[in-house]
């Protein structure tokens, strides 16, 4: 009795343990904030509901001066614009949830496992989850994607629990938090009442309850279905897969079927995760991964039962080496205009691993587009030289983003180009100012310069500044 009391208190510690080291390393990282551009997107848009004291349907700060419907759920943004009215700073707001939203996420993760399973499965699960680079980053990357996760693990917590309406209230504000995600929470609620007798009835029932009450912003997503487009999605050309973490995922869904009924609920995240089809890298790399997590966990947790004395500790040890520093990964770049498509082989590219040595395996979502300097004084320089309802313009989406957001001005680029402008119109005839960087052609350069009547006004070591004197295309800012 003595042996298994030390055993449990132990998997908690080394849980703990995990977490804090992990929650340390990303402090570390606090410099490289925000290192990812969807951040600087929110902030504008949280930006818009200041400016009309509340929800706004319309998104006039990017392809301004036309704009664009819309379609993203409001929640994370009224919490910005919150947050921004009380007086805090947009570029501390974007280190913050970078920093601190991995953690946030990880600790409802163990917590979920603990509770409804054991304190074993949890740590393997744990274990699991810190062997993706890319599904670390997804969470860093996507902060209202995990702030949507983190709903659905308390929606399916209480699904097992049995509190059906603090399920149907959780998964209402999933869909209040990010499109893909409430969908992929709703439909693993719905297998889960649909094949579990015991639940059926009030499960279907609190569901349908839940799409009512979600209705307005799914009508306001079906309603800008018409003009939304996958052309633009970078996402579906590029994508990591993890071996190790699948074969034992999918060895998982065969103890599932087998042995534990009671953690079905996992075959049925696996089965919604496929509404992540379109984009192979949330499928594979990011929000998709989720259930193979859970999976894979249940395999080490099930090995580790059906060993006797120091070959569990044997176990134990290899497992944790080979997951947390030997975790292979395989990365699949492509372009869709070539049509062709290149394949990395990462070893030791654990999320650990990866985090306590900056740059060791590098790809996309892992390089950091912040540049502190450069960005802050363009964006005085912008301020400087435009009214407040003058449009920027960059060749690079996320640069003109960004400056947009930190020069509190409007920009004719926009991110989430699934939502294209609501028309046409030249970006160099409306913009006030233009961001071009250092990659674009000189010839194209100069003939647009000349063209456009732009004059230069500034450069750093990534772009330079041109000023049009004779624009007077303005966004159509409310108030």
């Amino acid at each position: 009795m003595p042996d298994k009391q030390i055993i449990k208190i132990s998997w908690n510690t080394f849980s703990c343990l995990l977490l804090a080291i992990l929650s340390f390393l990303q402090l570390l990282r606090w410099q490289l904030f925000p290192q990812f551009m969807d951040m600087h997107y929110h902030l504008l848009i949280a930006r818009e509901f200041l400016d009309h004291a509340g929800y706004c349907g319309w998104d006039y700060l990017q392809y301004a001066p036309v704009g664009r419907p819309h379609i993203y759920p409001p929640l994370f943004h009224v919490l910005l614009a919150l947050l921004l009215k009380a007086g805090l700073g947009k570029i501390f707001l974007a280190k913050l949830f970078e920093a601190i939203t991995p953690s946030l996420f990880l600790l409802p993760l163990w917590f979920f496992v603990k509770k409804n399973y054991s304190p074993r499965l949890a740590f393997f699960v744990l274990l699991i989850s810190l062997s993706s680079f890319s599904f670390f980053l997804s969470l860093i990357n996507n902060v209202p994607a995990t702030f949507a996760l983190i709903l659905g693990l308390f929606a399916l917590d209480r699904l097992l629990q049995g509190s059906y309406r603090q399920a149907a209230f959780s998964l209402i504000l999933c869909f209040y938090t990010h499109i893909g995600v409430s969908w992929f929470i709703s439909l693993t609620f719905f297998l889960f009442a649909l094949f579990d007798p015991g639940k059926r009835r009030q499960g279907l029932w609190l569901w349908v309850l839940a799409l009512i009450v979600s209705a307005p912003v799914i009508y306001k997503q079906i309603s800008a279905s018409a003009v939304i487009s996958l052309s633009g999605i970078n996402e579906r050309f590029f994508c990591e897969f993890k071996p190790v973490e699948y074969i034992l995922g999918l060895y998982g869904l065969f103890i599932i079927f087998k042995r534990e009924k009671k953690s079905r609920i996992f075959a049925y995240l696996f089965l919604a995760s496929f509404i992540f089809l379109f984009y192979p890298y949330r499928l594979f790399s990011a929000q998709g991964f989720l259930p193979i997590i859970f999976l894979a966990g249940i395999t080490l947790n099930f090995i580790y039962e059906r060993l006797k004395g120091v070959k569990k500790k044997i176990y134990l040890f290899c497992a944790i080496t080979v997951i947390l520093i030997f975790s292979p990964t395989f990365l699949m770049e492509g372009k869709s205009k070539a049509g062709k498509s290149k394949i990395k082989l990462y070893v030791c590219d654990s999320a650990l691993m990866d985090l306590a040595i900056v740059g060791r395996n590098d790809r996309v979502a892992s390089e950091s587009l912040w540049f502190a300097d450069e960005y802050l004084l363009t964006a005085d320089l912008i301020r400087r030289h435009t009214q407040p309802d003058d449009i920027i313009y960059s060749d690079l989406d996320y640069l003109g983003v960004c400056l947009a957001n930190l020069s509190g001005r409007a920009t004719a680029n926009a991110l989430l180009p699934e939502v294209p402008a609501s028309g046409r119109f030249d970006p160099f005839v409306v913009s006030k100012i233009l961001l071009i960087s250092y990659d674009f052609n000189r010839g194209q350069l100069q003939d647009i310069v000349r063209r456009y009547n732009f004059v230069k006004i500034g450069e750093n070591g990534i772009f330079a500044v041109y000023f049009s004197p004779s624009c007077r295309v303005k966004a159509a800012i409310p108030g």
